[in-house]
């Protein structure tokens, strides 16, 4: 029985980091802070007693010292630069989320109590705990900082200080507690609420940060621009965390108006103003990263999606060409082809994208995701010896890609590579996750039919069976029957073969459910679908053939002749010695 393989090519899949942009599918970092010093770890509240760049707010109340308000500025660049990709799953709730952690609450000062200032023993005091809080001398900062509290609780600076001491001995509940008393303290301070919010994002409860943030961004706008760019991110990282894309255009329109010469910046708000819907609007942002930077080829890669989205596909192409005719090599450059490949795919023209695929492969030969492209193009195009070539480079550059295995596989089974397709799939099953079932699905599938090649029939009814269990089709029955056929189970084969014809009834899934039915004896059913075989497919002489024999062993002789001719004539062998 001769039977066609159907085309096992999956579709590929990169890992996430190497696939090209998408602006509508992903998630971007908006909300990273200025990447002029980017860090590789989070910071946290106790960084900011490094910084003096934001300026004392508690001199504005009158607080002697004034040392403790300079140490605010580097916690949320670092903190947010730094910190895991946003957990876009969390919902904006108009209310705090059941079950959160309520603040602390403040305690607001008695109205008939007097802010007394620091005598000059107590300045001394303070002095001392700043040097050992600089020091990391954490719990001895924290007992002068108790001790001041108590002498002078009025006083906003020593329920700070202590704050930075109970966060770097990991007392976070302390730490909220001093913080709602220093902003109890000091209403008119942005580095409460702002520290609040790291304490916050510290917690996971990200809908108090993006609170705290949001009345700090409100308290920040007479501190410094180093300061209020800051907070801003901060707010733009929550905003950003739950797509609030809307919020984070507004959000970066603020910083830009601090920053107004910071490409990246630009780039950020385009992106946000993109996501939010209004893709025109982002446009002359784009352009304007463009111009300031030829390279950037993010902006070309957005601004090329927006033209697609507006059914303007040539435009698109012709702005990823003119950006790749500027980034010269690299894996920039590998990215703007490769999006031009995928456009030129979506138009059916495969040459010229295979074309766009294969040069990306030139200017970043470390691509999986270039070699990978590349593969599918030139299967889609017939190649399958190019194909094959793709395959096999991008298969080490990510070796525990399961997607790019699969489809090395199922392209050595298109070329009878059984053998090393078998040992592919085998690798696949091994990568892929227990909750794909697709991929399972289908390596088990190359695996069945590689082995039904190699004649190991036991071990393809096995792997078939498996995938028919996981992800039901036609071609896997067919297979399927086939293997059982080839064991002489012939009810199996039956069984299986019936079930290929109902989920997608082809020639030769009747031709092969017919034979299955002859060799079972039951040639009355055989005879139908024998039939239907020749109407479609007068040219098929096994099918001729096989109902000749159907007709003969219920005895209808002519019927039978007159098959058998048919099939004699298409020079079947089999088929002539009946008529003898």
């Amino acid at each position: 029985m001769k039977t066609l393989l159907p085309s096992p090519l999956a579709p590929a899949r990169i890992k996430p980091a190497s696939l090209y942009w998408r602006w509508a599918a992903l998630t971007f970092a908006l909300a990273a802070g200025p990447l002029t010093s980017p860090l590789a770890r989070a910071q946290t509240m106790l960084d900011t007693l490094q910084t003096i760049n934001i300026s004392n707010t508690l001199d504005q109340q009158s607080v002697s010292g004034g040392q403790a308000a300079l140490d605010r500025a580097k916690a949320l660049k670092g903190q947010l630069q730094g910190q895991a990709a946003p957990d876009t799953s969390v919902p904006v709730p108009a209310t705090p989320a059941a079950g959160s952690a309520a603040p602390a609450a403040a305690t607001p000062p008695a109205a008939t109590i007097p802010t007394l200032p620091f005598s000059d023993a107590q300045a001394a005091r303070l002095k001392t705990a700043k040097t050992l809080l600089s020091q990391s001398k954490w719990a001895q900062a924290r007992a002068i900082y108790e001790g001041l509290i108590a002498d002078n609780y009025q006083q906003p600076e020593p329920h700070f200080g202590l704050a930075l001491s109970l966060f770097a001995l990991n007392d976070l509940t302390g730490a909220r507690f001093e913080l709602n008393q220093f902003v109890a303290l000091s209403p008119q301070s942005f580095e409460g609420p702002y520290n609040l919010g790291i304490i916050a994002v510290q917690n996971k409860d990200y809908d108090e940060a993006l609170k705290q943030f949001t009345a700090a961004a409100a308290l920040a706008d007479k501190a410094t621009p180093s300061a209020r760019r800051q907070v801003l991110e901060a707010l733009a990282s929550e905003q950003n965390r739950r797509q609030d894309y809307a919020g984070l255009s507004a959000t970066l329109t603020q910083a830009l108006t601090i920053d107004p010469n910071d490409v990246s910046l630009q780039y950020r708000l385009g992106q946000a103003v993109a996501l939010s819907g209004n893709g025109a609007g982002a446009l002359p942002l784009l352009y304007g990263a463009l111009q300031n930077d030829a390279t950037r080829a993010g902006a070309a890669l957005l601004i090329a999606d927006i033209y697609d989205a507006q059914k303007l596909p040539d435009r698109a192409v012709r702005e990823l060409d003119s950006a790749a005719g500027q980034t010269l090599s690299g894996t920039d450059r590998a990215r703007l082809l490769l999006r031009k490949a995928q456009l030129l795919q979506a138009q059916n023209q495969l040459k010229p994208a295979a074309q766009a695929a294969r040069e990306a492969t030139l200017a970043d030969t470390r691509s999986a995701s270039a070699q990978a492209t590349l593969g599918a193009l030139l299967a889609a195009t017939g190649d399958l010896s190019g194909s094959l070539d793709a395959w096999r480079k991008a298969a080490p550059l990510e070796p525990t890609n399961a997607s790019i295995l699969l489809n090395l596989a199922a392209v050595q089974l298109s070329l009878g590579q059984n053998a090393e397709a078998r040992h592919n799939a085998a690798l696949t099953l091994k990568l892929a996750a227990d909750n794909d079932s697709a991929t399972l699905a289908r390596a088990t599938f190359v695996q069945g039919v590689s082995a039904y090649r190699l004649k190991d029939y036991p071990a393809a009814v096995s792997a078939l069976s498996s995938s028919a269990a996981r992800q039901p089709s036609a071609e896997t029955a067919l297979w399927l029957g086939l293997s059982h056929y080839a064991l002489k189970a012939y009810p199996a084969a039956i069984a299986a073969l019936s079930d290929s014809v109902r989920l997608g009834s082809t020639p030769s899934a009747r031709l092969n459910l017919g034979a299955a039915l002859l060799a079972a004896g039951r040639f009355a059913e055989a005879e139908p679908n024998l039939r239907s075989v020749v109407v479609e497919d007068p040219g098929n002489a096994a099918a001729w053939y096989q109902l000749g024999l159907s007709r003969k062993a219920q005895g209808k002789n002519a019927e039978a002749k007159t098959a058998f001719t048919s099939a004699a004539k298409l020079g079947l062998a089999a088929a002539k010695a009946e008529l003898k």
